[in-house]
This record gives structure tokens, sequence and C-alpha cells, in this order.
């Protein structure tokens, strides 16, 4: 699609990210690949009930087509269809806070399909990640896990709206391994603390 398409959404008034950033001249241009991004949002959740995000949802095939209440690819993670909730440990994906279904619109709501507004990349796959808090709070641990289990299976984008000012060696490792084959966008942070105030860390 074109960009005209995409700037006919119902809502895309509302939208100041696509122009300010001039992405309608992006989506005018001839797409060099025909694979289809995975975005992985870490985040509150993502509701995958939701009709502008539903259709782009990244899809765990061996789980989909596979056994209910089973772990059919052998990850240690029971109906993981669509991402998992490794705060309820559960492929049962929601959002009680809308953060990170509000992220996952802004990265991949569908486009040309009559409803709501369009993500920056239209046709990009979401991968629904919790590793939040409903009240928007997490911990290392869990951020970890999530993150592994992004790399894990295969997304090329970490959306990761959260900050922390306590430096963590296993997590730099996870985001390290991710690194390698994926592209890592974090929060600046809502406080306007410089990272460059923290207290250095011995080697």
């Amino acid at each position: 699609a074109d960009s005209a398409t995409y700037t006919a959404e119902p809502l895309y008034s509302q939208q100041w990210g696509p122009d300010a950033i001039n992405l309608p001249a992006l989506w005018n241009k001839p797409k060099i690949s025909d694979k289809r991004p995975v975005i992985a949002i870490l985040d509150t959740g993502v509701d995958c009930e939701h009709p502008d995000l539903k259709a782009n949802l990244w899809v765990n095939e061996a789980e989909k087509n596979g056994v209910v209440g089973q772990d059919d690819d052998g990850n240690g993670l029971i109906d993981d269809i669509y991402g998992y909730d490794f705060i309820n440990q559960t492929g049962s994906l929601a959002d009680f806070n809308g953060h990170g279904t509000h992220c996952a619109g802004i990265a991949a709501a569908v486009g040309n399909n009559g409803i709501g507004i369009t993500g920056a990349n239209p046709d990009a796959l979401i991968m629904p990640i919790t590793v939040m808090q409903s009240d928007g709070t997490g911990d290392v641990a869990t951020l970890i896990k999530g993150i592994d289990y992004a790399a894990a299976n295969g997304a090329d984008i970490f959306s990761m709206s959260f900050g922390g000012r306590d430096y963590s060696a296993a997590e730099e490792q996870a985001l390290g391994k991710a690194y390698a084959s994926a592209v890592l966008l974090a929060a600046a942070g809502n406080n306007g603390a410089s990272i460059y105030t923290l207290t250095p860390r011995a080697l």
C-alpha cells in the first residue's frame, strides 16, 4: 500500500508522529524485502483482540498448530501462541494497563483497514511480551526472561519503553546477546536524568 491509503485511516489526522518523521515518504518507497519484521513489545502486555492490532500479531506456528495445554515447541512455556506473559506465567495475553497496547499501535497498527490509526510500519508483526506489572513497574529478572524469549523467537526489533537507574550485569548480558541479531530500542526516560550521572561501576 502507499501513503495515500495509510493516511486515509479514520484517526490518522490525530497522529502527529508520522508526518514529524516523514513516514509517508518512506511508505511510498518500494519494499526491499517481503519478510515482515517482528517487533517485540516488552511492556505491560498487548490487547490481542484489538481490531487494529490482531491482524498484525506474530504467530508461534508450533504452538498454534499444537495441542492446547501442552508445550509443543519445547521451550518450557505452554500455549505461547502470540507471545508470553511473564508476569502471570501464561500464554493468555491481555493488557491491564494500556501502555503496551499503545506502544504496539504506534509501532505496527494495521494500515489500510479503515480502523483507527496506521502504525509506523503497518507491515510489521507484533510479538507481545508482558514483563511489566499492570501498575507499570517491573523487575530485572522478569525483563531478562522477556528479552531472552524475544531473541530466541527471532524478533528483529525490541521495543522497550522502560528504564531503571541501577546497573545489572545479567540484563546487559541478555541485551548484548539480543543485539547480535536485533535492533534494540529503549526509552530515554521521563525524569530528565542523564545516564552519565550514574556512579561508574568497577570493571
